[in-house]
């Protein structure tokens, strides 16, 4: 699973950044406005250094890409995406086997990392709500001997119902979380990001495996 990650950042600067606008538009709703550019920028950096990254360990892999991102792009949502591609590497630090048993190890050490930086939790309308089900529901599949595609796409719809049920929730940390009751009636933005990027990570997985 080493450079397959390399592909799957590749995957999503394809997908993802040409969702900008989308992203651009939900967040000056109930944020600063500035998601859109800032995934646009933060994956440019990535791309910009995944040459280096190949045959590296994962570890490495994830948290030198988060700090690139965040380099780039320095936001709460770079920050983030740094402090969860750093822990979750962190979890697999150095080892050259990891796989697919992996994911749900590293998924967890990056939403822990997430929660810690953040001061969220499930339920406060972030992109939390997006990961967790999606990880709950990987590990659901891979425990039912399940393929990492099935597995992948089961993650995928999780974390889809997580996302749109951010419609009714109110914020309840950072900018948004000012605007209280007027932010219920918009997704997050941040779970929306989350998204597209499981969305580009499957289209991946699809491709080749």
């Amino acid at each position: 699973m080493t450079d397959e990650i390399l592909g799957i950042f590749k995957t999503i600067s394809e997908q993802v950044v040409p969702q900008a606008e989308t992203l651009r538009d939900l967040d000056a709703k109930i944020g600063d406005g500035d998601l859109g550019i800032t995934i646009t920028r933060g994956m440019e950096a990535v791309m910009a250094g995944i040459d280096d990254l190949e045959g590296t360990p994962l570890s490495n892999q994830l948290g030198r890409s988060g700090m690139a991102f965040n380099r780039a792009a320095a936001s709460t949502f770079g920050v983030l995406f740094a402090t969860a591609m750093m822990r979750g590497g962190a979890a697999v630090k150095d080892r050259e086997d990891v796989g697919p048993s992996d994911v749900v190890a590293i998924g967890r050490a990056a939403m822990q990392g997430l929660m810690d930086r953040g001061k969220a939790k499930i339920g406060d309308k972030t992109l939390l709500d997006a990961l967790a089900p999606a990880i709950d529901a990987f590990e659901e599949a891979q425990s039912s001997g399940k393929s990492l595609k099935e597995s992948t796409d089961a993650a995928v719809a999780a974390c889809e119902a997580g996302t749109k049920a951010t419609i009714e929730m109110q914020s309840r940390v950072s900018r948004a979380g000012w605007l209280g009751e007027r932010s219920i009636g918009v997704q997050d933005p941040g779970a929306t990001a989350v998204m597209f990027m499981l969305q580009a990570a499957q289209s991946w997985v699809n491709e080749n495996t």
